[in-house]
């Protein structure tokens, strides 16, 4: 092989080195970027989720509830989509204020499940709902929204 088909062949080389290479960096960048994506839109999710709550406001609910949702609540009341949006139509659950907390967020994929701590003051038909609670929530993916499939709380007792 003469001069020039060496070189020719170094220059193959060396492409297809740093075309491996590129192709390396790249791959695990998108999940790192789409994890990021996920994280934000659930945490901006999780705050509208509060707001939406503190204001009585129940479109938020229709909106971002999946059709097959389960809620269970720390009395142990279970409740479907339909029954969640009715209790937040209604005047029976009312929220002076809801912090949250200590909340963690965990991305497989196309599922979400953030865990924390609620602190509330309010009532449930005129008895007193205030105190702290854990609380877990799972979100999943459906087509390009995020949608609340389930979640539970319990009351935290001293």
């Amino acid at each position: 092989m003469n001069y020039s088909g060496r070189s020719i062949l170094a220059v193959l080389l060396l492409s297809g080195i740093v075309l491996l290479y590129g192709q390396g960096k790249r791959t695990p960048s998108a999940p790192r970027n789409r994890n990021q994506e996920s994280l934000n839109a659930i945490q901006k999710l999780e705050d509208d989720m509060r707001l939406a709550a503190l204001k009585n406001d129940a479109a938020w609910w229709v909106e971002n509830l999946a059709d097959g949702f389960t809620g269970t609540d720390f009395l142990g009341h279970v409740r479907d989509r339909s029954q969640t949006i009715e209790l937040q139509r209604s005047s029976a659950l009312v929220y002076d204020a809801m912090n949250l907390s200590d909340r963690n967020v965990h991305i497989f994929n196309d599922t979400v499940i953030v865990t924390g701590k609620m602190t509330t003051e309010g009532t449930y038909r005129g008895q007193d709902l205030s105190g702290d609670f854990q609380f877990t929530r799972v979100w999943v993916r459906i087509g390009e929204d995020w949608k609340l499939v389930a979640s539970q709380s319990t009351k935290i007792v001293p």
